[in-house]
């Protein structure tokens, strides 16, 4: 079952991303639906992560992570721009990430991790300026959090941290969509 060339920090830290996932769907079901369907979309794509380090041999479909990140993010960034009255620029981007997660078979793979990263630098962006405008330190360290997970999607973390890489991503991620979740929460009680 367990491979023994299985990172053992890799594998605990993609389980805390698909719990944090998880229990962020939980707690915005209420606040707004988009959000919790975008906490499930990472939550369900470390989930298979997980299950292709436990059983090497089986692979999943890279088409349904791609999609998975490519609508997650924009699901989050829709409401945080639906709670704050922006309906237009929500719609326009759920829209915009929806046509493009349709292309994923006519996009070679370099195109589609540009497209992955400028994804990631949008919603960080979109985020980052209502948070601002709206004065919320969570959506602020969500933001930043969002950011430099991008950032170490780019570099060797391993010569900055003493973990890999992809476990130095997932514990950034992990508290990018705690913070949101948060940040989510406050703005719904406000209103």
């Amino acid at each position: 079952m367990f491979s023994p060339r299985t990172d053992v920090t890799l594998l605990l830290s993609r389980s805390s991303l698909c719990a944090v996932s998880h229990f962020s769907a939980l707690r915005t079901l209420q606040v707004h639906r988009g959000a919790s369907a975008g906490f499930l979309l990472h939550g369900l794509a470390a989930l298979f992560s997980i299950v292709c380090l436990l059983f090497p041999g089986h692979s999943v479909d890279s088409s349904g992570l791609w999609i998975s990140n490519i609508i997650g993010l924009p699901l989050l960034v829709f409401s945080f721009f639906w709670l704050n009255g922006d309906h237009f620029t929500a719609n326009l981007t759920l829209v915009c990430a929806l046509l493009l997660a349709t292309t994923y078979q006519q996009l070679s793979p370099d195109t589609r991790l540009v497209a992955t990263h400028l994804m990631n630098a949008g919603a960080s962006l979109s985020i980052l300026v209502i948070s601002v405008f709206t004065m919320s330190r969570y959506g602020l360290l969500g933001s930043l959090a969002l950011g430099l997970w991008g950032v170490l999607c780019f570099m060797d973390a391993g010569r900055v941290t003493p973990f890999s890489t992809e476990v130095a991503a997932d514990c950034v991620l992990g508290t990018a969509f705690l913070a949101f979740q948060m940040a989510l929460r406050t703005s719904h009680e406000l209103t």
